[in-house]
């Protein structure tokens, strides 16, 4: 965007005034503690509809109004993070002419995308859905690389006593068994899929490491890459160095 901030900030006030987008009041606190902070926009009901003319589908049965005014701040935070990462990626790949960035839709009609995986020792299939998927066509190679997004804001214990409960290691587990058993290709008709995990900082980034080596007898997993989100900004996603499940740096199309 090459417009000025105030003219794009008086230009998100106006969609809000008309309906187009809202204002999830969870953000409000933010303001009594410490004042003035950029204002977070969600899609208002209008908005949506417009969407859905636009993209010539039926808009969904969904009070966008009081869908954000139910949305807390950890629940707007991580999808800002998720969205930071979006931008972030497309801004990557702009200035690579050989690089197309493929959305979930261009990839499969899974709805939604969601691995199963047998564990071993537990009585019942495992499940995770990622926070985002996409993928890499890469016009030279004619090569197609899919990842699947975990933005993770140190809210999840990364691992508990039971199974049961939710934790990280439950989503490593999912994805590592399924991705062993490549139920990608029977769930999503991928032939692999990479996952990549933002965390808040490097400390978490190497305990996560640490039971994904648990998990692995030790081996660690290639199938996973992990990122400090703090390094977001201003990063240049395919060229920046990820940490490896094997504990290795690396790079995202490496």
């Amino acid at each position: 965007l090459n417009r000025p901030a105030d003219k794009i900030s008086r230009r998100l006030g106006a969609l809000y005034h008309h309906g187009y987008l809202d204002r999830p009041r969870a953000q409000l606190d933010v303001f009594a503690r410490a004042g003035s902070a950029p204002l977070v926009y969600a899609l208002g009901n209008k908005g949506a509809a417009r969407f859905a003319e636009f993209e010539g589908v039926h808009a969904p049965s969904v009070d966008w109004t009081d869908k954000n005014r139910n949305a807390t701040r950890p629940y707007i935070e991580h999808a800002l993070l998720i969205a930071d990462f979006m931008v972030a990626l497309e801004c990557a790949i702009r200035d690579r002419s050989s690089i197309r960035l493929l959305r979930a839709r261009d990839i499969a009609a899974a709805n939604p995308w969601t691995m199963t995986a047998t564990v071993p020792g537990e009585d019942d299939d495992f499940a995770v859905t990622p926070d985002k998927v996409f993928g890499l066509s890469f016009s030279d190679t004619g090569r197609r690389n899919y990842f699947c997004v975990e933005a993770d804001r140190s809210t999840m214990p990364i691992e508990r006593r039971s199974l049961a409960q939710s934790s990280f290691k439950k989503k490593l587990l999912t994805y590592y068994h399924g991705h062993e058993a490549k139920r990608h290709v029977s769930l999503w008709g991928v032939p692999g899929f990479r996952v990549l995990t933002l965390a808040k900082s490097t400390d978490r980034i190497v305990s996560m490491i640490k039971v994904l080596k648990d998990i692995t007898s030790g081996k660690g997993s290639n199938v996973f890459l992990f990122l400090d989100a703090n390094t977001i900004a201003g990063s240049d996603l395919l060229d920046i160095e990820w940490h490896s499940g094997k504990s290795k740096l690396t790079r995202l199309i490496a």
